[in-house]
């Protein structure tokens, strides 16, 4: 019998080493616990600030297959025992932005998102959109929308504290700007219900993250800013998105692509890999694209299928520690690791271990 890391790399030989094709690694970022208050005030002047360090610039969120974007995009993380703090610079030389009634669809605008999952288990997750003139929209998901998620967008982040600065004119496009900043403090008390031990983080713990910056095509107009409209569609052409942790595709709703948020009073001098924050990564990635193949399967077949052989009818693939539970609606796939854990997903993409 073949040991479970030939297992796993058998069957992501064949499947593909990642979800629906893409080679996307996800980033992780070390914050560091502080004992300052911070002022949300858009300015990123306490001492803590300064000693946090900047995540990497954004990139297109379909990763290397697009240019690198335009303008620089970057963010920084503290926390504490009430909240998250979020820094992000974002720069711009056409500062604009019109929605100003708290939960309209901020992306509508330029924006710039956060989305959170405390358990990373891909469903009960937070999204937080805020714009240049701080705005804020903010809903949960019970699940993503491609396994019939709905948003709630009813309910709110208690205690949301957010602030924006502008490097510039907002809405003037008679001179250029230089950037827009943003701080926000997130409180606990919204995000721990879904939270690993129904607390606040502590040292050590890390939750999925990601941020995203929306950004559309514009044109002056009589002295305003408007949305450059594509002649063929009469439409608007498409935004642009541009994130932390690159996605794969053009879709942040992905969360098992976000990355890991990692909460320590001391960050590491050497970089934590990978498997040091997610033990169980490549047994996640093993059950995810065994998801994605059973997805395709009862779209022809009107069925999950019950086992390996049955997606994979040419025998390639001979792992002995997958389980498939499978009836016409519902799937459960496990597979056990070496250490005695088991890793689960469902059919509406819910990955746990236990």
């Amino acid at each position: 019998m073949k040991n479970l890391s030939n297992i796993f790399f058998i069957i992501l030989c064949f499947w593909g080493t990642m979800l629906n094709g893409q080679s996307t690694t996800p980033k992780i970022y070390q914050s560091i616990k502080t004992a300052e208050k911070i002022k949300i005030d858009g300015f990123a002047n306490e001492a803590a600030w300064q000693e946090a360090a900047w995540t990497d610039d954004f990139v297109d969120i379909e990763g290397d297959k697009k240019p690198i974007p335009e303008f620089r995009t970057r963010t920084k993380m503290l926390w504490d025992e009430n909240a998250l703090y979020i820094f992000a610079e974002l720069q711009e030389p056409h500062v604009w932005a019109h929605l100003n009634n708290r939960d309209e669809i901020i992306f509508y605008d330029n924006d710039f998102e956060v989305f959170i999952d405390p358990d990373g288990d891909n469903h009960n997750y937070f999204e937080l959109e805020v714009n240049a003139l701080s705005t804020a929209f903010d809903l949960f998901m019970n699940r993503p929308y491609n396994t019939g998620g709905k948003p709630l967008i009813g309910w709110d982040i208690s205690g949301l504290e957010c602030a924006v600065h502008i490097d510039g004119t907002i809405n003037d496009a008679s001179n250029p700007d230089q950037k827009w900043t943003v701080e926000m403090a997130i409180p606990w008390k919204s995000l721990i219900i879904f939270s690993p031990s129904k607390r606040p983080p502590g040292e050590g713990d890390v939750w999925r993250i990601n941020f995203s910056r929306v950004q559309w095509q514009t044109e002056v107009i009589d002295g305003k800013y408007k949305k450059i409209i594509n002649p063929d569609t009469g439409k608007p052409f498409p935004e642009d998105n541009w994130v932390w942790s690159p996605q794969g595709k053009i879709n942040m709703h992905i969360p098992e692509k976000w990355g890991y948020l990692v909460f320590t009073e001391q960050p590491s001098e050497r970089e934590i890999t990978l498997m040091e924050v997610d033990p169980f990564f490549n047994e996640k990635q093993v059950l995810l694209n065994l998801y994605q193949k059973q997805k395709e399967f009862k779209s022809q077949n009107k069925r999950f299928a019950e086992s390996l052989f049955e997606l994979d009818k040419q025998g390639r693939s001979t792992a002995q520690n997958i389980f498939i539970e499978a009836t016409s609606k519902q799937l459960l796939i496990s597979t056990k690791t070496e250490n005695g854990n088991t890793v689960y997903i469902d059919h509406q993409k819910r990955i746990w271990v236990e």
